[in-house]
């Protein structure tokens, strides 16, 4: 039988939620006797292809199908990929980034924080991002949504996304992490490749940089852009000259594209 699904579509903020009719058809293969079974939906003249250089973890909850623009740059024509990022910004990508089920599962525009309010243009991602537990606020009862954001404190987001099976056992501490409230979530994001082990530290209390951001979430949604596979007619940035570490990073975090 077809299976109705709630749908959630979205316009520019404020965001207005409609709801449309979206049909899942069959999938080939046996009904498994364990609903803990999975079956693979994989069809004929599909290719599976395994890249053990790239052994990232899938994001529960994100849209890594579509490779959507996330991060929007200036009118002056700059992305300014060295400035830092605020939790009002960084609540705002991950709302972007959510399936529409997970979106709409976790929807609100309400909260219990005493700094964000009903008209305030993060609302709405503010309050489902808090309504997921993906982000939380401080014991004064604020969010402080114009606070700039760590290594630490983002990547411990960003573990909320991972599932269970990454519990960081195994994975060494660099050698500022040790003892570090964050501790526990940096391991979790190097076990699934979220974060690299190329160097020994890992600066948890600096601020973290927008091209810092746009390179994890890059990894989190499994895509891995390379300059030679690059759009011509592609948005480019006065500030994001090649040659950079992180050239390639936001070029796909801020251009929306089909890939192979």
């Amino acid at each position: 039988d077809n299976i109705g699904k709630l749908f959630v579509s979205f316009d520019n903020n404020p965001v207005t939620p409609y709801i449309r009719n979206v049909y899942r058809l069959p999938q080939p293969g046996p009904v498994p006797d364990d609903p803990g079974d999975i079956i693979d939906p994989v069809g004929p003249g599909d290719v599976e292809i395994e890249d053990p250089d790239i052994p990232l973890a899938s994001a529960i909850g994100l849209n890594d199908v579509e490779h959507m623009a996330y991060i929007v740059g200036y009118d002056d024509g700059t992305v300014r990929p060295l400035a830092n990022i605020t939790r009002a910004e960084v609540a705002t990508i991950f709302f972007r980034l959510m399936t529409d089920v997970y979106r709409a599962i976790n929807w609100s525009t309400t909260n219990d924080f005493s700094d964000v309010n009903e008209g305030d243009w993060y609302n709405n991602a503010v309050s489902t991002c808090a309504n997921a537990e993906i982000m939380t606020g401080y014991a004064d009862g604020t969010f402080l949504p114009n606070k700039s954001v760590t290594r630490a404190e983002f990547v411990a987001i960003a573990a909320q996304f991972l599932g269970g099976e990454y519990t960081g056992e195994g994975i060494e501490d660099f050698t500022d992490t040790a003892g570090h409230w964050a501790a526990g979530e940096i391991r979790r994001c190097v076990e699934a490749g979220w974060v690299t082990t190329e160097e020994e530290t890992f600066r948890p209390d600096d601020l973290i940089t927008r091209a810092e951001v746009m390179t994890i979430v890059n990894r989190m949604l499994r895509r891995t852009p390379h300059e030679d596979h690059m759009i011509p007619a592609m948005k480019t940035w006065v500030d994001n000259p090649k040659g950079t570490d992180y050239y390639e990073a936001v070029q796909e975090a801020t251009n929306e594209h089909e890939y192979e």
